[in-house]
This record gives C-alpha cells, sequence and structure tokens, in this order.
C-alpha cells in the first residue's frame, strides 16, 4: 500500500501559481493522496501536533511541497518539522513512530536551475542546500529517496497567457516525475 500524504507550505498561497499548479496536476495523478495545506490549517503559525503526527502515522509516502525562500523551505515548514517531528515520536528513546517511511522534498525556486552552482550568482548547488533535510529524514528512520526541484517557476507580474501556459506545463512535468518517485518508492 502506498499511501500518500502531501504537506504543503506557501506562505502567499493565495498568490501561488506553481506550487498551486503542482499540488493540482499531482492530486489529478493521484486522487487517493491526502493535501494537507498547512498555510491554509495554520494561519496564525499555532499547528495541531497531534493531528499532523496522525496524518503521519496513516502515511507510508510523505511529501514535502513547497517554494525554496532563503535557500531552504519557507517558515511554516520549518517550524512544522520542528514541532511535529518530535522527540519521543521521530527520534530519540521511543522515537520511532516514522520508521521506514518514505519523505521526498518537492520544490520550486524562483531562480532557474542554472544559478544553483558554486559557479553562479547563488555559489551553492541544490544538492548542497538540501543536504539539512537530507540529513534530518534519516535522522528520523525515514527514507530519503531523493527530492524533486524546478527552477526558473516564478510567474513574472503582469505574466501573459503564454508564460502562463509555459509554468504550468513545467508545473505539470514537476507533478509527473514527483509521481515517478512516489510509484517507484512505493513499490
Amino acid at each position: 500500500m502506498n499511501n500518500i500524504l502531501m504537506v504543503v507550505a506557501h506562505p502567499y498561497w493565495d498568490a501561488s501559481f506553481s506550487n498551486k499548479n503542482i499540488v493540482e496536476a499531482f492530486k489529478a495523478l493521484h486522487p487517493e493522496a491526502v493535501i494537507s495545506n498547512i498555510s491554509e490549517l495554520y494561519p496564525d503559525g499555532i499547528i495541531d501536533v497531534a493531528a499532523e503526527q496522525d496524518k503521519l502515522l496513516k502515511a507510508d509516502t510523505i511529501i514535502l511541497q513547497y517554494p525554496m525562500m532563503w535557500y531552504s523551505c519557507p517558515s511554516l515548514m520549518h517550524r512544522w518539522m520542528e514541532e511535529v517531528l518530535a522527540f519521543g515520536f521521530a527520534y530519540g528513546p521511543g522515537g520511532d513512530k516514522l520508521k521506514g517511511k518514505r519523505v521526498i522534498p518537492s520544490f520550486t525556486s524562483a531562480s532557474s536551475n542554472d544559478m544553483y552552482s558554486i559557479y553562479s550568482a547563488q555559489k551553492m548547488n541544490i544538492d548542497q542546500l538540501m543536504a539539512p533535510l537530507a540529513t534530518t529524514i534519516p535522522f528520523c528512520s525515514m527514507i530519503f529517496p531523493g527530492y524533486i526541484y524546478t527552477g526558473g517557476m516564478m510567474l513574472p507580474y503582469n505574466a501573459d497567457e503564454k508564460v502562463k501556459d509555459y509554468l504550468r506545463n513545467k508545473a505539470e512535468d514537476h507533478a509527473r516525475r514527483l509521481s515517478f518517485v512516489v510509484g517507484k518508492v512505493g513499490k
């Protein structure tokens, strides 16, 4: 069985274009997936830890969907991890509740893919930026099968339909690549 939970965090969800399209495209491919948009559930930042932990217990595959902000996940996603992946639940004595579950970070950036290189303006590549999550996931006895990333996903102000179609196609491609990894790890 592959019970999929997608945890979505985006501080500007109402204005999101690319991440909304990724979520919609993924949901079309996996209608059974549970989508938990913590930006909508917890606009005040107060997280219902027990409810979130219950969702994790029911999932086999957990997707963390977000736009990269300041070279990391949004603050609400980070807070969610700090509170939900708690000592005694996700790590430490008795903290084996998530053992063997798969976690796939799925994220976008405004900057194009080629901007993430030690030789570019960003001075780091995506693998380097993923190091904290790539370490946290196995620390919590979960499996890190890799991440899905797409750059150049910011919708410009006053974008025409051609630009929107281009970004929508990129979002759908992102969702297909994510679906492939989900299917691959679900077996």
